[in-house]
Formats: structure tokens, sequence, C-alpha cells
């Protein structure tokens, strides 16, 4: 199987993926974002204004762009700006384990047995979420890819 054609397969498969990752993170924020809270005031270079500016947006931002990922609407700005949101992750993952941050990140709101995504892709600051973060700078990089037309036949 030609590379294009496979690249023309996995977009929509990695949109979707990468979408209902931010909705269900989105989700679970606004539900508790206590977790959240915590790591952010963790970074007291921060001033206080934006800490509370991310705290409050961020998740709200996070069901936008999800719902506008898998719905494919408007992919023209929202595929850029998910694999930005998804490249901030992969820096905080980076800064949060140079620094020393310990814990849980509050990626999928506060973790808990009922969490199952969170006991899967996990939440604490370490190689794993680097990795895991990578790999999904890695899905949203493969957006930007332009198969050709032979591909999609």
């Amino acid at each position: 199987m030609k590379t294009q054609k496979i690249i023309f397969i996995l977009q929509p498969v990695f949109r979707i993926i990468l979408g209902l990752l931010l909705l269900i993170a989105g989700y679970l924020k606004v539900q508790d974002n206590t977790a959240l809270l915590e790591t952010v005031a963790y970074i007291t270079w921060v001033p206080t204004i934006l800490q509370s500016f991310v705290i409050d947006t961020l998740p709200w931002v996070e069901l936008l762009v999800g719902g506008l990922l898998v719905s494919g609407l408007f992919k023209k700005w929202v595929v850029p700006v998910g694999a930005l949101i998804y490249a901030g992750f992969f820096a905080f993952a980076i800064y949060g384990l140079g620094s020393g941050m310990e814990g849980d990140c509050g990626c999928f709101g506060d973790v808990d047995d009922s969490n199952l995504l969170s006991m899967v892709l996990g939440s604490t600051f370490g190689w794993s979420m680097i990795i895991r973060n990578g790999i999904f700078v890695t899905m949203a990089g493969v957006l930007f890819m332009k198969p050709d037309s032979e591909a999609q036949k």
C-alpha cells in the first residue's frame, strides 16, 4: 500500500481520535478542575491572571476544538489549533518532568477509579506522559500532510 493511501486513511482516524480525547479531557475538567488548578498553580513564574485564564478557558477550548475535529468542520483552522494544543501539552510534559513536578497533571480531570481514560493513558508526570504526548503531536502532524488525488481512489 502506498504511503499516500495510508495517510489518506489515517487522517480521519487521527482527527477523530484527537478530537475525542480533547472532548473527554475538556468534559472531565469542566466536571472537576481541581487537578488542573493545582498543576497550573505549581508554575509560579506564570502570572496569576494568566493562570486563572488557562484554568477557566482550557476545558472550554478543548471541548470546542475537540467537537470541531470530530465533526470535520472548519478543518483549515481547527487542525492547526488542535496541533498547537497538543504541542503545548507535549512541551508542558517535558517541562513538568524537567522541573520535578509530581502527581497528576489534571489532563483528564481528577484521577479516580471511575476515570478509565486517565487510568489507561496516565496523568502522572514522567516519560510515559512525554511519549504519549509525542504520539499525539505526531498524529496531529499527519493531519497536515496532503495525500495526492491518486490515494483517494
